[in-house]
């Protein structure tokens, strides 16, 4: 059986996940939550907002200001293109990303220029990360609307949330944040951070695919329009059946993140040091970013004389990536090494290791020494050293 390496991309859900989500089937608590004459919908009401609260607990937040999603994909179309809808008069507003972010943000972005909005999207450092600096240097006049990730899924760079927020509330800018990667992982402070907007989901944290959250700040945005017409449930910015048992997985994923996020940001850093001292002897490899600002689950490694399809083939016994796995499928270079300045070869010679709660330190370990040995192997086949 392989060895899974590829947490950035998904994780394992918690035992304890599985067994709240079947405690939750298995209950009479199957109503639906909205239907509120009787007591089986009262029960699932009562789990979808003891969960809320959960989720709240973790960012500072307050419960009403927790919006249900399917993921961070739709909560991040919604904090754009609802937003942009609740707010355009016919006057076009002025939006600002980066191509370091996640498609569903970009393509969201394209979506309302489309609608008569401008968008300008922002390089980021040498390092491949937006630190405050590179931020206002950039900054465009009338920009009313900023989208920044916390953490980058495909490199592990942390950028500047916490200056950048500060920067946006001083200007009465509205401040939206992916948090997919950094939710339970680093901590999060909506309020410290000057955040309006975020994105959440469950999947990457241990918890069931298929449900995530949008924070919405009742004090600055308060509102946005839903962009999933029908019964108009959470307040009427999110229409659908709510997913109960997914809900309180998601709710118990946060729960034990918020117990351990210590631990296992410890551990994950430990597993990170071991992999990168015990593959230093490799000649003509360069680490993607720095190790100074970024989350140590996720290391984007470039061998530019090497193809990354061939190092993932040969590493056959651990589950490793080249990069997203929202673009995998496609044959086009990673936007986010692009916009780092990689050049073509560089980006098809990189792979994504990503350590989680779960790996052992033998394990990434035993990862490291194996790229040894595909490394040297594919070399040799090349006539190389």
């Amino acid at each position: 059986m392989k060895t899974y390496l590829d947490f950035a991309s998904t994780t394992p859900m918690a035992s304890e996940v599985i067994e709240k989500m079947h405690a939750v089937m298995s209950e009479a608590s199957y109503g639906n939550p909205s239907s509120l004459d009787h007591q089986f919908g009262l029960s699932a009401n009562k789990i979808i907002e003891e969960s809320r609260e959960s989720v709240a607990s973790l960012i500072n937040a307050n419960p009403d200001e927790i919006l249900w999603t399917s993921g961070a994909t739709e909560s991040n179309n919604m904090a754009i293109v609802g937003f942009h809808q609740f707010q355009y008069k016919g006057q076009s507003m002025r939006f600002l990303s980066s191509h370091l972010e996640h498609k569903s943000v970009i393509e969201s972005m394209h979506s309302i220029k489309d609608l008569g909005s401008n968008v300008c999207f922002i390089q980021p450092n040498e390092h491949g990360r937006i630190d405050i600096e590179t931020f206002v240097n950039q900054m465009e006049e009338d920009v009313i609307y900023v989208s920044c990730m916390h953490v980058n899924n495909e490199t592990g760079l942390t950028n500047d949330i916490e200056e950048i927020g500060k920067y946006c509330r001083k200007n009465e800018i509205i401040f939206h944040v992916d948090a997919a990667q950094s939710i339970g992982k680093i901590p999060i402070d909506v309020k410290d951070m000057c955040i309006d907007l975020m994105s959440m989901s469950a999947h990457k944290v241990y918890g069931p695919k298929g449900v995530g959250a949008l924070y919405i700040n009742k004090d600055t945005v308060g509102r946005i329009k839903s962009i999933i017409l029908g019964g108009g449930q959470e307040r009427g910015m999110r229409s659908g059946t709510l997913p109960t048992h997914q809900i309180a997985g998601m709710a118990k994923a946060y729960d034990l993140s918020k117990e351990r996020m210590d631990d296992d940001y410890k551990h994950i850093k430990q597993c990170r040091d071991n992999f990168i001292k015990t593959i230093s002897n490799i000649d003509g490899w360069k680490l993607n970013g720095t190790d100074k600002d970024a989350y140590p689950g996720i290391i984007s490694i470039c061998f530019p004389d090497l193809y990354s399809e061939s190092l993932i083939y040969a590493m056959e016994d651990f589950a490793i990536s080249r990069g997203s796995a929202c673009s995998s499928d496609h044959d086009e270079p990673s936007h986010v090494l692009k916009s780092m300045g990689l050049l073509d070869h560089e980006i098809n010679g990189t792979i994504r290791i990503s350590f989680g709660r779960n790996t052992t330190l033998n394990e990434a370990e035993s990862a490291a020494f194996e790229l040894i040995k595909a490394v040297s192997h594919l070399r040799n086949l090349k006539g190389g050293n």
